[in-house]
């Protein structure tokens, strides 16, 4: 019998090689087709077919730390400065593994009175996402 939902405790993001600590949040994995209009002057309602998947970039919202070289700010700047498209994988707590590649940007978030400060990741994506299925 299927599982009735899943917890987010134990999804994990890997970025190049390295898993992220402190996730807090993530975007949407997949996209939505453009569409594009195939109505004739027969038809008396629009008509679309799908056209190029649009993506966008994948989001993740992280803790942020630069206390220590393996930190996850300083390893995901590291990657921006690079300038290299990285593989980025998503593994729900179920084993799926959704996975891509992308190149990285950083960004702090804005910071308020009692709040934890937090860095934002976006992935502008080179390709679509595969996703394995687990055992």
């Amino acid at each position: 019998m299927a599982t009735q939902g899943f917890s987010t405790i134990g999804l994990t993001v890997k970025v190049g090689q390295t898993a992220l600590n402190y996730v807090t949040d993530i975007g949407d994995i997949g996209g939505t087709p453009a569409e594009l209009d195939a109505t004739s002057m027969r038809d008396s309602m629009k008509k679309t077919v799908p056209g190029v998947q649009d993506t966008k970039t994948f989001e993740v919202t992280f803790l942020y730390d630069n206390s220590a070289a393996d930190s996850d700010y300083r390893v995901l700047k590291a990657l921006e400065k690079a300038g290299k498209a990285v593989a980025v994988t998503v593994t729900f707590p179920d084993g799926t593994v959704f996975a891509t590649t992308g190149y990285v940007s950083l960004m702090i978030s804005g910071a308020q009175v009692d709040e934890l400060i937090s860095a934002k990741l976006t992935v502008s994506l080179q390709s679509d996402w595969t996703v394995t299925d687990p055992a």
